[in-house]
């Protein structure tokens, strides 16, 4: 994963994306939002959606979600 976003850093010119700065932001990932989305999987309230498509596509589905 790391690898991956270093390349990505590079093709959008992303100074700021070094390899210490991503897994900082992956320990705050885990540490801070993955309980949540654990804690509302766990309450049947939690919606996955896939957010790949044109944002039309997936404003689609995130309604669509949020209905159900």
């Amino acid at each position: 994963l790391v690898d991956r976003l270093l390349k990505r850093a590079e093709i959008e010119g992303r100074a700021d994306d070094t390899p210490e700065t991503i897994r900082h932001r992956m320990s705050v990932y885990r540490e801070s939002t993955q309980p949540l989305i654990d804690y509302y999987r766990a309450r049947g309230i939690l919606a996955d959606v896939d957010g790949v498509g044109t944002v039309e596509e997936v404003a689609k589905r995130i309604e669509e979600a949020i209905a159900s």
